[in-house]
């Protein structure tokens, strides 16, 4: 070795123990990207996965180009090793960057508690994994892991606002984390390797069982897995839930588009996802919605939230369109990390319509002036806990003269009748049952908003928590709505449902609505209050 090559090799051992270890803030599924100390946190035996972190890999990203996809040899400079009761495997790699890593965790992995090492350049670092036998995690349209599914039909056209499913339609949900199997998986999957997980899965359209036919790898790439299922009688609405349980373990809960038999595109019956709305969004391209709504749920405080935006047509069909409700007969859910419960649509509209420099809402307990947070859009605090300022009675919404307003001068006006009376809340609550609630005064409202939700403190401060939220939307006079067991899984059994009290807290809050259709430009607004009546449950 010569003295250059011998001064080039120290310099590079001495870089090397100069690199700084990668730094890992998270492990998720590839698709469903859900939160630690959940009770679907982990990843499943075979399944694609996601790690964040600093320092993982290269700066320009790295990915496989071909097949077989590298497992030992890491890309990039990269490699993961995942560790469980002292058996190690080596990831199998698909992409490589900085900030991102994209592997598939190998079948013959055990299921347990288990260690990821990620090393990068000589240094490493580590994370806990927890390893699953299932656990599936769906794609969604958005890319976010919650909001419209990935899900195509027989043609494999993607089923959407403007092209929805049909009771009795065959269908196809994608995603990753069905379960293990044998074999090669640097390369796509072979037909010897297929193993149907339909006798150990269940899957919800709208809270109703669906025949599945088969669920397991598909679509040609190594850990992508399908489920094939039948839409089934009696269910639309333009935010369907469907919800995916298997080996007992609920997946992440996303949503899709089904209209009645011989109709065109979906609508919901309340809402901005009208069939006039969506029909109108394929028309022009876009589709100009929104309102205002005050609200208060549980111990949390009082609320005023609204704006109305331009959705072009390719984000409406992936957007949340400005609320966490599903239609009518379904329950969404929402599993974020944070200091605080907040879901940021990656699709919201770009830009909103000023509806004016401030707006004036009046009710039972005087009236309150609200500034833009943004341009078009108003956040605010009405009251903290303990005071209240929402209160059954007449409301006016009004932006006065109208003055910075692109939609003119308006006032509106709501009455909100006194909230519906929960007749059957639970004092404990079995998670692995369904659960029946009823109410009366529910006439008084065209729907009924059940929350239930818990969280998990990550740190003793409680400034990062796991949060597990579940929505459900209910016909006012149907009395009652019953929330299926594989919706109660998705709660953490030693969560908290307040800051001192564990459990699961249950909310019930009749919506009061107004539409309006006669503003400049805009399609549809809404004008909405609610307050929840409610109680903590504790988790047998």
């Amino acid at each position: 070795m010569s003295l250059l090559s011998r001064a080039a090799s120290l310099g590079l051992g001495f870089a090397a123990a100069l690199a700084a270890a990668p730094g890992i803030s998270a492990v998720v599924n590839a698709a469903s990207y859900l939160p630690p100390s959940l009770p679907n946190s982990g990843v499943a035996q075979g399944a694609l996965f996601t790690v964040f972190g600093a320092g993982l890999g290269p700066a320009t990203p790295a990915q496989a180009e071909s097949y077989p996809l590298p497992a030992t040899q890491g890309i990039g400079g990269t490699t993961i090793q995942v560790t469980v009761n002292g058996t190690v495997e080596n990831c199998i790699m698909f992409y490589s960057s900085a900030s991102q890593l994209i592997a598939i965790l190998p079948s013959p992995t055990p299921v347990g508690n288990g260690t990821l090492t990620v090393t990068y350049q000589g240094a490493s670092g580590s994370s806990p994994i927890l390893v699953q036998g299932a656990n599936f995690g769906a794609v969604t349209l958005n890319g976010a892991g919650f909001g419209p599914a990935v899900v195509t039909d027989q043609s494999y056209t993607p089923i959407t606002l403007i092209h929805p499913a049909h009771p009795g339609d065959i269908l196809t949900l994608w995603g990753t984390g069905m379960g293990p199997i044998s074999g090669d998986e640097t390369q796509p999957p072979t037909a010897a390797q297929a193993v149907n997980f339909a006798s150990q899965t269940q899957v919800l359209i709208g809270n109703q069982p669906a025949t599945v036919s088969y669920a397991g790898r598909g679509g040609g790439s190594p850990a992508l897995d399908q489920i094939d299922f039948v839409v089934p009688a009696g269910v639309s609405g333009c935010r369907t839930s469907i919800t995916v349980a298997v080996g007992g373990v609920t997946g992440n809960v996303t949503t899709t588009a089904v209209a009645p038999a011989g109709q065109a595109t979906c609508g919901d019956t309340y809402g901005l996802l009208t069939a006039e709305n969506v029909q109108t969004a394929m028309a022009s391209g876009s589709l100009t919605v929104g309102g205002i709504q005050a609200y208060r749920v549980g111990i949390l405080p009082d609320t005023f939230l609204g704006g109305i935006g331009t959705y072009p047509l390719n984000s409406l069909i992936r957007s949340l369109v400005g609320t966490l409700a599903p239609s009518v007969g379904s329950c969404a859910a929402y599993e974020v990390q944070g200091g605080s419960f907040v879901i940021n649509d990656p699709y919201a509209p770009p830009t909103y319509l000023g509806m004016g420099a401030q707006l004036t809402i009046a009710g039972p307990a005087g009236s309150k002036t609200i500034g833009e947070s943004a341009t078009g859009v108003f956040l605010d605090t009405l009251a903290k806990p303990p005071s209240t300022w929402i209160a059954p009675g007449p409301y006016t919404l009004s932006n006065g003269s109208g003055a910075g307003s692109n939609i003119g001068a308006f006032t509106w006006d709501l009455t909100l009748p006194a909230n519906v009376i929960p007749t059957n809340l639970p004092s404990t609550v079995d998670l692995s049952q369904d659960l029946t609630l009823t109410w009366t005064g529910g006439a008084a409202f065209p729907i009924v908003i059940i929350f239930g939700y818990a969280g998990v403190p990550l740190t003793l401060s409680g400034s990062n928590i796991s949060f597990s939220e579940f929505v459900c939307t209910a016909d006012g006079l149907s009395g009652q709505f019953t929330i299926p067991s594989a919706m109660l899984n998705l709660i953490p059994p030693d969560g908290y449902a307040t800051p001192t009290s564990k459990g699961l807290d249950i909310q019930l809050a009749g919506v009061a609505l107004n539409t309006f259709t006669n503003l400049p430009g805009v399609a549809e607004a809404i004008f909405a209050l609610y307050e929840s009546s409610g109680s903590v449950a504790k988790i047998q």
